[in-house]
C-alpha cells in the first residue's frame, strides 16, 4: 500500500523551471525554450499564456495542434522531441509570459515559465557632420548622431589616443550631439553607439580637417611667369586702343553723313533757279 503510495505522489510531481527573458524581433522569429532535458522523451507538450488556461500549441502521442489561438493563426512552429516553442513574425502582442507544460515517457512532468520582450532590433546609427572650421589653429567640430528607432539613448568615445577636447550635449529624442576641436592635418576617429536596453549598435567614423594653403599660380612646364603688373598694363593699352579705333570710325561715319545732307540741299535749289531764269545755268 506504501509502495502504492509512493508511486502515485511521484507521478503528481511536477518541476517547475523558471527560463530567463527571452527577447524576440519585431517582424522576425524567435524560438521559446522549454528547458526540457535533452535526455528526455518527450510525450506530451502543452503551451499556453494567460494563467496556463489558454491553450496556444499541444502535442500528444502524434497528434501536434498549433492553432488554437487566433493570434498567432499560422506562426507557430513546435519542436516534438525538444518542446520548444518558435513564433515567427513578431509582433508587440507577442510581449507575453508563456507557460510550458512537458510529460516525459517515465510519467515526470515539468513546467517551465518563459517571458517573451518584443523589441525593435538596432540598425547602425547615422552619423553627420554639423559643421567644421578652423580657427586659432584649432578644428572645431560637430558630430551628430541619430536613429530612427523610439527609446534610444547614445554614447560617444573618441580614439584611444585623441588629445583634443570633447564635449557631450546632452541627447535630444533620439539625436545626439558632440564637439571637438583637435589639431588639424591629421585623421580623428569617433565612435557613437546607440542602445535601447536590450541591444547595441555603432557607428564609426573618421574626420579629417586640413589648413587651409594659399594656392600656387599653376605655371606650364617650359613657360615664363607674366607678372601681374603687366598683365593689367597690357589690358589697359588694349582698351586704349580699341577706344581709339572706335571713336575713328565713328567720326568718318559722321562726316559722310553731313557731306550727303549738303547735297540734298543744294540738289532743289538749283531746280528752282533754273525754272525762273531763262538764262542756261552750266551744271559742273
Amino acid at each position: 500500500m506504501i509502495r502504492v503510495e509512493l508511486l502515485v505522489l511521484s507521478l503528481l510531481t511536477v518541476l517547475s523551471v523558471v527560463i530567463g527573458d527571452t527577447i524576440g524581433y519585431l517582424g522576425e522569429s524567435v524560438t521559446l525554450s522549454s528547458g526540457a532535458n535533452p535526455s528526455w522523451h518527450i510525450t506530451k507538450i502543452t503551451w499556453s499564456i494567460y494563467n496556463n488556461d489558454t491553450w496556444i500549441a499541444t502535442f500528444k502521442g502524434k497528434n501536434s495542434n498549433t492553432e488554437w489561438f487566433r493570434q498567432f493563426k499560422s506562426r507557430l512552429s513546435l519542436n516534438t522531441s525538444s518542446g520548444d516553442l518558435e513564433i515567427r513574425d513578431v509582433r508587440r502582442g507577442d510581449e507575453l509570459v508563456y507557460s510550458v507544460l512537458l510529460t516525459h515517457s517515465q510519467g515526470e512532468q515539468q513546467i517551465s515559465k518563459v517571458p517573451l520582450t518584443v523589441t525593435e532590433r538596432l540598425v547602425e546609427p547615422s552619423v553627420r557632420k554639423v559643421f567644421s572650421v578652423l580657427k586659432d589653429g584649432l578644428c572645431v567640430m560637430a558630430l551628430q548622431c541619430s536613429s530612427s528607432v523610439k527609446d534610444t539613448s547614445f554614447s560617444w568615445e573618441p580614439e584611444a589616443s585623441f588629445d583634443g577636447a570633447f564635449w557631450r550635449g546632452s541627447p535630444n529624442t533620439n539625436v545626439s550631439i558632440v564637439w571637438t576641436s583637435y589639431s588639424p592635418n591629421r585623421n580623428v576617429t569617433f565612435i557613437c553607439t546607440a542602445s535601447n536596453g536590450l541591444t547595441n549598435a555603432s557607428k564609426v567614423v573618421r574626420e579629417t580637417c586640413q589648413d587651409e594653403q594659399p594656392k600656387p599660380d599653376v605655371v606650364v612646364e617650359g613657360e615664363n611667369r607674366v607678372p601681374g603688373i603687366v598683365k593689367l598694363l597690357l589690358g589697359f593699352l588694349f582698351g586704349c586702343l580699341l577706344t581709339y579705333i572706335f571713336r575713328e570710325s565713328l567720326t568718318c561715319l559722321s562726316t559722310r553723313f553731313n557731306k550727303s545732307q549738303s547735297i540734298n540741299k543744294v540738289g532743289p535749289t538749283l531746280s528752282g533757279v533754273e525754272k525762273n531764269s531763262s538764262l542756261p545755268i552750266e551744271r559742273s
